[in-house]
């Protein structure tokens, strides 16, 4: 597939939730969108600043080619993460950088969609937070409360606290799996939509520039 259009899921057997496989491959682009934006964020963050830093000595040089070759790499990594888990293909032409080391440099610097990595290695960071807070709290309470006859008997009962989330009688925990089973599509339509979201910026940015 070449688009994100493309990817849209077709519904299940309920109308109300993407299919099981959707779901399952949303959940787990945004859960390893936060390692994957940490790593990358520390290595833009940090090779820019050295580089930055060591302009003067020449050594900025070595460190800002290399962080934009790891920027590459990173850019990379997120096209084949989009195309095995989203099915979304991001053509990305071949840009070698080929020469004395000179002339390597000044290629690396010259190409723009270098550059565009490193941006997308700098967004990953806030976005995979996002992803990720928004992908597991969802999803465990959901589950969570789906699932709390077989375990809410370990919590203890306080008279104090919410009704609904500390009594251990038929009514609320009842009351507590509807409440998770009204969470499971809000859960799956908003991974979905962070899910298009990143994956759409994520193409725009690292795609081949005609």
């Amino acid at each position: 597939m070449t688009s994100l259009t493309a990817g849209r899921p077709r519904f299940g057997r309920l109308p109300f939730l993407p299919p099981p496989s959707v779901m399952a491959s949303d959940v787990l682009y945004l859960a390893l969108g936060l390692p994957l934006g940490v790593a990358s964020f520390t290595v833009a963050v940090t090779g820019l600043s050295l580089a930055v830093a060591l302009a003067i000595t020449m050594l900025g040089f070595p460190v800002l080619f290399v962080t934009l070759l790891l920027a590459r790499w990173f850019g990379a990594v997120e096209a084949a993460r989009l195309r095995s888990l989203l099915g979304v293909a991001v053509e990305r032409a071949p840009r070698p950088w080929i020469g004395n080391l000179w002339v390597r440099f000044k290629t690396a610097v010259a190409d723009g969609g270098a550059w565009r990595d490193l941006l997308w290695g700098l967004l990953l960071h806030p976005l995979g937070v996002l992803g990720f807070t928004v992908a597991v709290t969802l999803w465990a309470t959901a589950v969570g409360l789906i699932t709390s006859p077989a375990w809410w008997w370990a919590i203890p009962e306080d008279d104090d606290a919410v009704f609904v989330l500390h009594e251990h009688t038929t009514g609320p925990a009842v009351l507590r799996v509807l409440i998770g089973l009204a969470l499971v599509p809000v859960a799956a339509w908003a991974c979905r939509g962070l899910t298009l979201a990143t994956a759409w910026l994520a193409r725009a940015l690292l795609r081949a520039r005609g």
